[in-house]
């Protein structure tokens, strides 16, 4: 696989390796989390201009730090050159550096401020050096799995898509969802497009049943309260459909006006009220409603209890 460098900037202290928060001169970030420096702790060299034979010292206490990959510069005191470049770092004339590595794998990333761009997430730390223009690409370094330097930016560009492209999990079309998104979604927040799609599809026909639950819910409910007002005649058959309509839209508004409606007495409704609403039933005796209509003798002494007795102490008195 192909590899790349990214910048680095000198500090009081040591020099910035990497900040994987910004772009490098080749329009791509390293991830610290990817790198492995194994085989560069054992012999953590540091190089000028990422020249082999320019070898002035060596790195010490290589740490990550927030975004940034830091390390300690420590001259070669036996080297006349590598004193000259320590005074130049000294008095502030030498400021940067640029590391060399070897990409093992990336994809594209979405990442706050920089939006959808190649990310290396493995790699192997081969080298740094001094640089003098750390944000030139003369001064940035790539290097291949055979330890080889790759200086077109050309080559570099074309390694790096092959790499995305190659990914199994076809990383292009991964988007990055806000954690309220991916909560509602019950997804995680860097997806790809077929699981988005499953998700969204899923949410849609959870939503199309709770619709249709809900739908037949309030219209049950709707023919349960008109039924019931016809039954107890406080509507007719006739606006059975539109006061439907009504409950299912507003089931409230439609159950306080058929409750305002009076209740229809039928005849069997308004028997044993007194002798002249009895209709059919005038003359009866007591007897009489005992055998035809116990239901509505038991309602007139409910309702009307001296009728009731007069009508039980005549039937008495006539036997």
């Amino acid at each position: 696989m192909f590899a790349g460098i990214n910048e680095i900037t000198a500090m009081p202290k040591g020099f910035i390796l990497n900040d994987e928060s910004r772009l490098n001169s080749y329009g791509f970030l390293v991830l610290n989390a990817g790198g492995d420096f194994a085989r560069f702790n054992e012999n953590p060299v540091m190089l000028y201009l990422h020249e082999q034979e320019n070898l002035i010292g060596r790195w010490d206490n290589l740490r990550v730090d927030g975004t940034k990959l830091l390390a300690d510069e420590i001259f070669d005191t036996e080297d006349p050159e590598a004193m000259i470049l320590s005074g130049k770092v000294d008095r502030g004339f030498l400021k940067g550096a640029s590391m060399g590595i070897s990409i093992k794998d990336a994809e594209l990333k979405n990442f706050p401020g920089l939006g959808l761009v190649p990310a290396v997430t493995k790699w192997e730390l081969m080298e740094a050096s001094l640089a003098p223009v750390p944000s030139g690409q003369t001064c940035l370094r790539l290097y291949n799995d055979k330890g080889e330097l790759i200086t077109s930016k050309e080559a570099i560009k074309l390694s790096i898509d092959s790499i995305i492209n190659k990914n199994d999990n076809l990383l292009m079309d991964k988007i990055m969802l806000t954690a309220e998104a991916a909560t509602c979604l019950s997804v995680s927040k860097e997806i790809d497009i077929t699981a988005l799609n499953a998700a969204i599809m899923a949410l849609a026909a959870s939503r199309d049943e709770a619709v249709t639950e809900l739908k037949n819910h309030n219209e049950t409910r709707a023919k349960e309260l008109v039924e019931g007002a016809i039954k107890e005649g406080r509507l007719t058959a006739e606006k059975r459909e539109s006061f439907e309509k009504l409950a299912i839209s507003d089931f409230k508004q439609a159950s306080d006006l058929i409750g305002s409606l009076p209740v229809k007495q039928n005849f069997s409704d308004k028997v044993g009220t007194s002798k002249k609403d009895a209709g059919t039933r005038e003359g009866w005796d007591y007897l009489k409603w005992a055998k035809e209509d116990p239901s509505g003798l038991a309602k007139m002494q409910r309702d009307n209890p001296s009728e009731f007795a007069e009508l039980k102490a005549s039937y008495k008195s006539n036997r």
